[in-house]
């Protein structure tokens, strides 16, 4: 019985240990720009809209092209490696998950809008 109890111990620790390895590991590879920041530089990459297709057609920053994150996960050879990525989604967190993904896929240059499309105070261009 104490063989049992301290071997599911053991991997129970594991367990939590990778779990916040490996959220803080996503963590490192999201660059979280404000919105100055982030508006200064979108023009000059590809700016991608992850989120689902009604909430990217109900108002989304003027000059994004919209691929929502599943189809991302999928597709990321869509995207041109020499240039930077800008990524816009509801609130941020899903950018996180994105983000590492293209950092594991080769793409250095990777931004994601602070607080996401809830926190953009400009105007957003609407699909009417």
């Amino acid at each position: 019985m104490d063989f049992f109890v301290i071997t599911l111990s053991v991997i129970v620790g594991l367990a939590v240990f990778a779990f916040f390895y490996m959220r803080r590991e996503m963590n490192r590879n999201v660059n979280y720009l404000n919105e100055e920041e982030f508006l200064k530089g979108m023009r000059k990459g590809q700016l991608i809209d992850i989120r689902k297709k009604d909430a990217y057609s109900e108002g989304h920053i003027n000059g994004a092209r919209h691929i929502p994150i599943v189809q991302l996960m999928r597709n990321y050879n869509r995207l041109r490696m020499d240039q930077p990525v800008y990524l816009v989604c509801p609130n941020g967190k899903m950018c996180r998950r994105a983000s590492s993904m293209l950092v594991s896929k080769g793409f250095s240059q990777v931004y994601s809008l602070e607080g996401g499309i809830e926190a953009w105070t400009k105007p957003l261009k609407s699909k009417k």
